[in-house]
């Protein structure tokens, strides 16, 4: 993984879930775990979409020349 703090941030959250919800039954389990993913998804998409934000403002910057009085 490119950065180790995603790593341990997943490897946290995957600890928590198991010990909170050791006593649910699989068919919960399935749709939990595909929860997950979908607000996953949802932060990917909402960062990217930053990023993208990010690189057009950098390329409207335009130089003005100013001129000395």
């Amino acid at each position: 993984m490119k950065h180790k703090w995603i790593e341990h941030m997943v490897q946290a959250w995957d600890a928590f879930m198991e010990e909170m919800f050791s006593f649910i039954p699989e068919e919960s389990k399935k749709h939990i775990k595909n929860a997950r993913k979908e607000i996953l998804l949802a932060l990917k998409s909402v960062i990217e979409k930053r990023i993208e934000e990010l690189e057009k403002g950098k390329k409207e910057i335009k130089k003005v020349k100013v001129e000395k009085s």
